[in-house]
């Protein structure tokens, strides 16, 4: 394997960032961004390379501690496999979470664009890294079945007790006892919008359905800035969802025009999957829109997506196997209630055996069946991440409410967005918007 050198001409930026430390008219802010970029492309260059010693090197001994022994190899291999070979950082991206710096490689490798995410201490020590979905450089303009003169939007912050997290409520304009639909993200860090690549799925929605004389409340989601107000080892989904989304629905009950009676509740994919749980600790709201939402247990859906992803690229080599069969045996030990003595380290997604504990004890279709509350289930045909199968297993648990209504949609992604042929990954960073018929759909039911 070639050694990547990152501060060769694959990196002259780098270079130029360099001879920029010697002008003493930088600003601190600055001088600050240039050390962390430079760490962070260390770090980067040094996992490339699978030189695990020199990355652990870089790391607080918290995040140290959090990682086995191998697991940095694993990760690197696994990216390799399912990215191809690195070829570059494109561009640079700067945030901030507390008291914590953020920097974010973009880089280009072999099969697509990624995000290297690296977390500093204020020490400038890595507190942690992660790849995630490259940042765009611009976004999806709005729908064409939006209109921006029918709407106003206002900033709320919502009270989820120890933390506010802040929203967006998108009002009609003349309306009284207007409904609202409040928006529950799906897995992982997710800003209001559920921004992915250049989309927007929930401005799309938020703006879509306003146009149609209903407001929507859609809000930041807990990881993406607050992670540290978990308890690493004992959290479980409703810390990470479920809480936050009731918090949600308490605040838009509160919003000057709506109507109290009238609240309803939009999950996509995990969102979806918690939503029967949520209407069922508040009876109150009046229905629920299950969005690409699974019905099976969670950790099935894990293996299946990464088989389907790694088969993206032809034949499974023994490594893509073995990988498998790993997740497989941690899929097997949180069905079979195998967790004692565990840690989050060696569960499914890293997540603590709390949170799978508690989620074996959740069957979300037989949850569903026993609520008061109408139901609409929507299901993009396309989904590779929430399948038909998953969309038959609601039909199968609704078959006797009364309340119930189910629509598929033969083009549509886990955005909800059109595409055609076999679905991946790719598409979703391709600017585009949620499909206009989801909008009607929705806004015919609340209207029924």
């Amino acid at each position: 394997m070639k050694k990547t050198n990152l501060n060769g001409k694959k990196a002259i930026r780098l270079l130029a960032v360099a001879m920029l430390m010697l002008l003493p008219v930088l600003q601190t802010g600055a001088q600050q961004n240039i050390l962390l970029e430079t760490e962070a492309r260390r770090l980067l260059e040094h996992f490339i390379n699978r030189e695990t010693e020199d990355v652990r090197g870089m790391l607080t001994e918290e995040v140290n501690a959090m990682i086995p022994e191998g697991q940095l190899k694993e990760i690197a291999n696994g990216v390799e496999a399912q990215l191809g070979s690195f070829e570059y950082v494109d561009r640079v991206v700067f945030d901030t979470a507390g008291d914590y710096e953020i920097v974010v490689l973009v880089c280009k490798f072999e099969n697509m664009e990624m995000g290297f995410r690296v977390v500093f201490n204020p020490e400038n020590r890595v507190a942690g890294f992660q790849f995630v979905p490259a940042p765009a450089t611009s976004f999806a303009p709005p729908p064409d079945y939006s209109d921006s003169t029918l709407f106003t939007e206002t900033e709320i912050e919502i009270d989820c007790g120890s933390i506010t997290l802040p929203g967006m409520v998108t009002m009609p304009h003349k309306r009284q006892n207007v409904p609202v639909v409040v928006l529950v993200h799906g897995s992982g860090p997710h800003d209001a919008d559920e921004t992915i690549g250049p989309n927007k799925p929930f401005r799309d929605l938020a703006w879509g359905l306003a146009s149609r004389g209903i407001a929507v409340l859609r809000y930041e989601k807990r990881t993406l800035k607050h992670g540290g107000t978990f308890d690493r080892n004992n959290f479980t989904i409703w810390d990470e969802t479920g809480n936050d989304a009731l918090a949600a629905v308490a605040a838009a009950r509160e919003i000057p025009g709506a109507d109290p009676g009238s609240i309803y509740l939009l999950g996509h994919s995990l969102g979806g999957m918690l939503a029967p749980a949520i209407a069922s600790r508040d009876p109150d709201i009046a229905g629920i829109i299950i969005m690409a939402g699974n019905s099976r247990p969670l950790q099935y859906l894990v293996p299946e997506q990464y088989e389907y992803l790694m088969s993206l690229h032809g034949e499974l080599t023994d490594q893509h196997q073995n990988a498998l069969e790993e997740l497989r045996e941690q899929v097997r030990a949180i069905s079979e209630n195998r967790l004692e003595g565990l840690t989050y380290r060696e569960t499914l997604l890293n997540l603590p055996p709390a949170y799978w504990v508690d989620l074996n004890s959740y069957n979300q279709g037989a949850m569903a069946a026993g609520l008061t509350q109408r139901i609409l289930v929507l299901q993009g045909e396309r989904d590779y991440q929430v399948t038909m199968e998953d969309f038959a297993g609601w039909q199968k648990a609704l078959e006797g409410h009364p309340g119930a209504k189910l629509i598929s949609y033969p083009a549509l992604n886990h955005l909800m967005m059109e595409g055609e042929g076999a679905p991946n990954p790719a598409e979703y960073f391709e600017k585009n918007n949620v499909y206009q018929g989801v909008i009607e759909d929705i806004a015919s039911w609340i209207g029924d």
